[in-house]
């Protein structure tokens, strides 16, 4: 509800409160996704004893410290201050991510290797509490002054705090025993068949993410107004909380490719109609169709994880795939605003019209490695 939920209104916020551009604004949220790249896999070598419960506190509280540094942004408007919360943010997250990641998958082991509805569940969770915090944000960015949007970040760090204390929570999950091998044998597991593919396709689904981050809510607030950003941006969440279960279901019933295959098909098709309409409502069947597509791919991405990896090099694997979803966030985020400086919105949307329709056929071919290990 708190710090994630705050993303989506970030680069706007950042364009009221201070002077910078829109590509300096983009780039904060871009540099929380590229420390998650790096972290993803050096948190599982600087830290590979600690628990999965550990890595989850630890990696909470920096949401906390980043949405107090949003806030005090106004006050204090240093661009390289703001650079380090993000950088300190990814790492932090990169790390609460594996902790409960790795404690969805040995819960889904004990219930009979449902890894697909187990890491369903785990992201519909974190949806819920997205949508809500993008409507509450939402409507208080809305309704404050622009000398005032700082209240937002007030609110949405009152939120994490509630989430920093539950985790403390957590179940006692006892010491990790994580695989750490040589840079050769990392960058061969890396080059496996499945492992790229499940990457590279993690990395095009990002795109969407992206979208919504760097370029959507932008396109919003100049086409439609800022009314418009809690409503077009709440359907991202809100069809990710409900398809990310429905998603997993699919996934342990008929298998990777078909999720895949439809979630990336429907994508595109959500963009076209953007392009096509020019319409609010055109923004929010596009919001349901990204939120539909990015609910599939990263359950489907964990769930091929919790299939492939034992139990010591889960986390690696995990890393190495969802380190691709990262670095598809962080390009968006700056990539499609850079784009925008030359093209208008509606060619940068045609032209991942053509990359999620293209990542749809790659999702066939990644049915040929259905029994490889990672």
């Amino acid at each position: 509800m708190g710090a994630g939920a705050q993303q989506a209104y970030l680069v706007p916020y950042l364009g009221r409160v201070t002077d910078w551009s829109r590509v300096q604004c983009s780039a904060v949220i871009a540099l929380v996704y590229l420390s998650m790249l790096i972290f993803r896999v050096v948190n599982i070598y600087l830290f590979p004893r600690w628990s999965d419960r550990k890595f989850t506190i630890v990696g909470s509280l920096t949401y906390l410290f980043f949405t107090i540094a949003m806030f005090a942004v106004p006050y204090f408007p240093s661009y390289t201050f703001a650079l380090g919360s993000a950088f300190l943010w990814g790492m932090g997250g990169a790390m609460m991510w594996t902790g409960s990641a790795m404690q969805t998958l040995d819960m889904a082991d004990k219930a009979g290797g449902r890894h697909g509805t187990g890491m369903g569940i785990l992201y519909s969770s974190t949806h819920l509490g997205w949508l809500a915090g993008a409507i509450i944000l939402g409507i208080i960015y809305k309704a404050v002054p622009a000398e005032t949007s700082q209240l937002m970040y007030a609110a949405a760090a009152g939120f994490t705090l509630i989430g920093n204390i539950l985790a403390f929570f957590l179940p006692a999950t006892g010491q990790a025993l994580r695989e750490t091998p040589s840079l050769l044998s990392l960058l061969a597991m890396m080059m496996r068949g499945r492992a790229l593919i499940s990457g590279v396709l993690q990395f095009t689904s990002a795109l969407a993410y992206g979208l919504i981050l760097g370029v959507l809510a932008d396109y919003i607030e100049r086409t439609y107004g800022a009314e418009w950003i809690w409503m077009s941006i709440g359907l991202y969440p809100a069809t990710r909380m409900v398809l990310s279960f429905v998603g997993g279901y699919l996934t342990d019933r008929v298998g990777h490719t078909p999720v895949l295959f439809g979630g990336f098909m429907i994508g595109a098709l959500g963009l076209v109609v953007t392009v096509t309409w020019t319409s609010p409502y055109a923004v929010l069947v596009t919001g349901f169709t990204l939120g539909l597509l990015g609910s599939t791919v990263p359950v489907v991405a964990a769930a091929i994880v919790g299939d492939a990896a034992d139990l010591q090099r889960r986390p690696l694997a995990y890393g190495i795939v969802f380190a691709w979803r990262d670095l598809g966030v962080a390009v968006t985020a700056v990539g499609a605003n850079i784009l925008g400086l030359s093209f208008d919105f509606e060619t940068v949307f045609t032209i991942f019209i053509y990359i999620f329709a293209a990542c749809a056929l790659l999702s066939l071919y990644l049915g040929r490695f259905a029994k490889q290990q990672m």
